[in-house]
Formats: C-alpha cells, structure tokens, sequence
C-alpha cells in the first residue's frame, strides 16, 4: 500500500493487490471536505491494504459519509463489503442497474470469471452489501461534503452500461473511472478501456458529456492525476476513433488479434510509452490492451 497525497483535500492510496504487475494500477481516492467520500475501493483482494490507507490518513473512520462507486467492476467496487464494517455512517452511490450486483454478488462474480478468469480469481469474491446502505445514483445528482464542496453525478456508458464519472464542482476535479481511458503517467501511456461488449458512440457521447462539464483536472480509476481534463479527453476521442479505423480495416483483412495489437502499435503515439514500462507492467497493459481489442472487434 502506498499513500499519494494529492493535495490537502485529496489523496489516492495505491492499493497494490498481491497481484504481479497491479502495482500503480488500482487506486481509490479520498477526497476530504466536512464529510468525507471513498471514490472507488479495489478489489476484495486488497481491502486491508485500503482499510490500512485510510486510517494512516488519520481521518475519522465515522466521518466517511459516502462510498462513490463509477462501476460495478470487482476491480473497482470488490471491496465495498469489506469497508462497509468499517464505515458505519457510509452509504454507498452507484448506478441503479449496478446496486443488485452488489447486494447479491453472484451474477457478478461469474460474469468476472468468464471475462478475466485467473485474473479475476486472484481479485477474490466481492462479498454482498446490504441493500439499505445503497444509495442509488441519478444523473446530475449533487452530494455536499461541506466546505463548499460537492460532487455531481454524470451518467457516462461505454466502459460499462452502468458507469459513473463524478465532478468536484468546486475545484473542477473530474474522476472519470476509466471513462477517459486508462492512463500511465510516468511514460505518458494512454490506453483504451473499451471491454466487450462496446458500442463505440456511447464512449464518444460520454467523453462529450464530460467536456460539456468543463473540467479542469482529470482523475484516472487506473492510474492516478493526468493532469489537464480537456485535453486528456480530447486525446482520448482521437484515440478511440483511431483505434476503430485501425481495426475495422484489420478486421475486413481477416486479421488476427496479433496482427491488429501490431497494426495499432504502429499507428497510435499514445502506446508509444508501452515498452518503457517494468516487464510485470508491460505484460498488465498488454493483458488489458488485448481485451480492449476484443472490444472493437465485437
């Protein structure tokens, strides 16, 4: 576990699940004003690695009010049953067509198996949550965390039916979960999240969405600050069209996932960093690019 203190108001903890290569990969924020929120919480693998965050942050376990979750993704929400013992005044937001998964994991956990298998074995189980600390989450809902700050909701599909960004209005702070992509600061590396099934107008609509919002620093699910929002997203549009010609055109070759991976590292600057990473990390982003081909191949 790692503590990345962002600014007096916020900080991410790197979670660090017992995982080769998902160090600086997973990292749940905690963004502090009156009340305190949890946006995101890792997977059930590494809840005591979150559990040990918070409290080296010194804050008071009662005083987080709300667990903000963009997906229901078990790398992303596996560990909300943990936290919830944890955190007794916490209730948790999350899309509606996301909160039954979270109550009764089963269904969840199965789709996880099927779509990242060993992987999703080494995240562990989520377990459920009762279904009175939900709070469903509308579009354009507003939660006040006192000192004038408040996160508005924003429905944003593409990475998941049911995805969440959410908006600091006050300090323009967007966590996009993995809406704008996944990103690698040290090397520059931006990659699309784009899971099957995808509709690609969806993702594009959404990062529009996002623009319309005006923010003005983006948070990454996976990894971290990048830094100026509009222009990430910008970037990120580009990337995804790209990424639909570059396969499309692959795909009517009759072109093999490897033959489209290549095509796309030729073509697409943003993968230029991919190489300059540690070997357990090249092999992650390669693992995740591969699945995001599949995306646009379906």
């Amino acid at each position: 576990m790692k503590i990345h203190r962002l600014s007096d108001h916020l900080s991410m903890i790197d979670v660090q699940p017992p995982i080769p290569g998902q160090s600086e990969f997973i990292g749940p924020y905690v963004l502090s004003g009156e009340q305190v929120a949890l946006i995101d919480v890792g997977p059930h693998s590494s809840a005591g690695n979150l559990i040990a965050g918070v409290e080296a942050l010194d804050i008071d376990l009662q005083n987080i009010r709300y667990i903000f979750i963009t997906h229901i993704h078990i790398d992303h929400a596996g560990a909300v049953g943990d936290l919830l013992e944890f955190l007794p005044n916490a209730r948790v937001i999350v899309h509606p067509r996301g909160s039954a998964h979270l109550v009764n994991t089963e269904r969840l956990w199965q789709g996880s198996l099927q779509v990242l298998g060993d992987l999703a074995e080494k995240y562990e189980q989520p377990p459920g949550i009762p279904p009175e600390r939900i709070l469903p989450a509308e579009d354009g809902m507003r939660i006040g965390l006192g000192n004038g700050m408040e996160l508005e909701v924003i429905h944003t599909p593409g990475h998941a039916a049911h995805h969440l960004s959410f908006l600091e209005r006050k300090s323009g702070l967007l966590f996009a979960g993995e809406a704008g992509g996944d990103y690698v600061a040290k090397v520059d590396l931006l990659r699309p999240a784009t899971p099957p099934p995808l509709i690609v107008e969806y993702k594009l609509a959404s990062i529009d969405k996002l623009l319309e919002r005006k923010p003005i620093t983006i948070y990454y699910a996976h990894f971290g600050s990048g830094g100026d929002a509009q222009s990430k997203l910008r970037r990120y549009k580009e990337q995804l069209k790209l990424w639909r010609s570059v396969v499309s055109e692959a795909v009517r070759n009759g072109a093999q996932s490897e033959e489209i991976f290549s095509a796309l590292m030729e073509k697409d600057v943003n993968l230029e960093g991919l190489k300059k990473l540690p070997e357990d990390q090249y092999q992650r982003e390669c693992y995740f690019m591969y699945n995001s081909i599949k995306g646009f191949v379906g």
